[in-house]
């Protein structure tokens, strides 16, 4: 199923090569030599190319850039709007806190109800007769807190026994406001 080789001999002269010949254009251009025109031509129409092709580029980058701060501007303004909209549910709450708060402070500041905490509690009755004590601050005392006079005429000569006074009266005043704050405290929780 092999074929034989075949041998091909080629004359030993040389054989009858094609001739190449030169073609000219038919229309020489004006300003430019005959051999150097095509090829100018052609670098010509490479460079516009390219050229062509980076503007087209340089617009492509120019509006993607355009775009891409648009939705970042877009982004920027919605995240604002979200932010706006939980601060005013936030102001509103507050509000309404606010004026629970303050419901609760005029319910608890009443008279009567002053009357009745000091009545059981510190088994306090209405004054008959009131009289008010002037006392200079004490050396001491940073809070230069002075009590005014309503008539009597009442002075103490020695330092301690203001001083002793004073300090009774801020232990009074501050468990009438511990026993205040904490009946408003238990009222609350009510």
């Amino acid at each position: 199923m092999a074929l034989p080789a075949v041998k091909r001999d080629h004359p030993s002269s040389p054989a009858v090569a094609p001739r190449l010949r030169l073609v000219r254009p038919t229309r020489p251009v004006a300003g430019r030599s005959r051999q150097c025109a095509p090829s100018r031509s052609r670098t010509a129409e490479v460079a516009r190319c390219r050229r062509g092709f980076r503007v087209a580029c340089a617009v492509i980058v120019l509006m993607s850039a355009l775009a891409m701060v648009r939705v970042e501007l877009t982004v920027r303004a919605t995240e604002a709007s979200l932010t706006a909209n939980a601060l005013r549910k936030d102001i509103e709450s507050e509000r309404i806190r606010s004026e629970r708060l303050e419901a609760q402070r005029t319910a608890l500041a009443t008279p009567a109800r002053i009357e009745g905490i000091a009545e059981t509690s510190m088994r306090m009755g209405s004054a008959h007769n009131v009289a008010y004590i002037e006392m200079p601050a004490a050396p001491g005392d940073q809070s230069g807190t002075r009590y005014a006079d309503a008539g009597s005429d009442v002075s103490v000569s020695s330092g301690r026994i203001a001083g002793l006074l004073a300090s009774i009266m801020r232990m009074t005043a501050g468990e009438a406001q511990v026993l205040l704050v904490g009946d408003a405290g238990l009222a609350s929780s009510r």
